[in-house]
């Protein structure tokens, strides 16, 4: 529950939420579309609307090709990355709608690609070719969607985690906070054996802390942006 006093501006949050939703000058975005789903306020209607613009601009061109090569208009070049953040939040925002079946395996399927994919940079770079923040998110959606991940996949996050490597691409609490809710989900839907899912418990459990620590006095942990993400772990 929000704070006393902030109902006013919760309300306003989301009265810029849905005005953002509802221009059509604005190309469709999974982050917008999943936080209508988790906001208070609901237009229906508009939110239909929205997600039909997003099946559009994902369905079509995923639902068309298969994982032999990226689908053109989205990683049409090698100069491009893998569009492993995006497709992930898209997937996070249908699993918010509550659909009685999970009919996304096309997406499912390209999601982990570009997982592999991503992951062809920390060869040459030390890091994937996006950052650790959408990888982590990419291990996220996977599980939420309930698919089993490689344990390769998951202990690539563990050791970034454990090398102090989650830094690289963005804000370290976004980074932090988006991997610990990876592993949670995974220990947590026993998608993964005993003795990972102890590792991955003491992992998230670390990173909560280690997020605690860095909270300033006002509450803001890593900035406003990065401290919904915290708070998420359970900081």
């Amino acid at each position: 529950e929000p704070p006393g006093g902030s109902a006013g501006a919760v309300r306003a949050l989301s009265a810029q939420l849905l005005g953002l939703a509802g221009d059509p000058a604005r190309d469709p975005d999974p982050a917008v579309y999943l936080a209508l789903r988790l906001a208070r306020d609901h237009d229906p209607r508009l939110e239909q609307r929205y997600l039909e613009r997003l099946q559009d601009a994902f369905q079509h061109p995923y639902g068309r090709w298969v994982p032999e090569g990226p689908p053109p208009g989205l990683w049409g070049s090698a100069a491009e990355r893998p569009q492993t953040g995006r497709l992930a939040l898209y997937l996070l925002g249908l699993r918010a709608t509550c659909p009685p079946a999970s009919p996304q395996r096309s997406l499912v399927t390209w999601l982990k690609y570009y997982l592999e994919a991503d992951w062809t940079g920390s060869r040459r770079h030390g890091h994937p070719l996006t950052s650790y923040y959408q990888y982590g998110l990419g291990v996220l959606a996977l599980c939420v969607h309930h698919k089993r991940v490689r344990e390769e996949v998951i202990r690539r996050l563990l050791t970034a985690q454990h090398h102090g490597r989650l830094g690289h691409g963005g804000n370290t609490v976004d980074t932090e906070a988006v991997v610990a809710l990876a592993f949670t989900c995974l220990e947590r839907r026993r998608l993964v054996g005993t003795e990972l899912a102890a590792e991955l418990r003491a992992a998230a459990h670390g990173a909560s802390r280690s997020m605690a620590e860095t909270q300033s006095p006002d509450g803001v942990i890593g900035n406003i942006y990065s401290t919904p993400w915290a708070l998420q772990v359970g900081v």
